[in-house]
């Protein structure tokens, strides 16, 4: 009995570093699965906004194409409603079904900024189409271009990329140009 209490010191030891390893190895390892499951997911939810991004620009220049041959846009790569409007149903069905990813894994913050890009095209197909809206054609360009900021913003703050301090070169450049191509009257007194 002797024995045994003179090792009991170095067998508690024995068990408190056995103890301790494991807890420091489990601790790291569940750092390690959460570090790699976010990665894994930032990945995803970058290929959903990026993919999602590229559905809804197509809309918009399919949108933009129909104008043209309207005579709404200054643009010389005009569509005719009777190839556009099969042309723009097929990417507004493409952009949906991208929609649903968004949904699925994009934060609160992003989805809203989505929803408000995807809605701002809304009203582009509307007026490249005939219908009647609450904006005229370069006011809805310039709508689209804020929305679409909003959105590359949310996304980057969303993935952990930094946003810049530039918010101008996230707008689209067509919203530039239709501007300088129109004036604007001076206010009656």
């Amino acid at each position: 009995m002797q024995t045994f209490l003179q090792q009991l010191p170095a067998l508690i030891g024995v068990v408190i570093g056995a103890l301790a390893s494991f807890a420091a190895t489990s601790a790291a390892e569940r750092g390690r699965w959460r570090r790699t499951q976010s990665v894994r997911w930032d990945e995803r939810r970058l290929t959903a906004y990026a993919e999602y991004a590229f559905a809804l620009k197509r809309v918009i220049a399919l949108s933009v194409r129909i104008a043209a041959h309207r005579g709404i846009h200054p643009d010389i790569d005009s569509l005719p409603p009777e190839e556009g409007l099969p042309a723009l149903a097929a990417a507004e069905e493409e952009r949906t079904v991208k929609w649903e990813t968004v949904l699925l894994l994009g934060t609160g913050s992003t989805v809203v900024a989505a929803r408000a890009w995807h809605e701002s095209a809304f009203r582009l197909q509307r007026i490249a189409t005939g219908a009647e809206t609450d904006l005229p054609w370069s006011e809805a360009i310039e709508a689209v271009s804020k929305a679409r900021r909003r959105f590359y913003e949310a996304a980057k703050a969303d993935i952990g990329i930094a946003v810049g301090n530039v918010p101008e070169s996230y707008e689209w450049q067509i919203g530039r140009l239709i501007g300088a191509d129109q004036t604007t009257p001076e206010p009656k007194a």
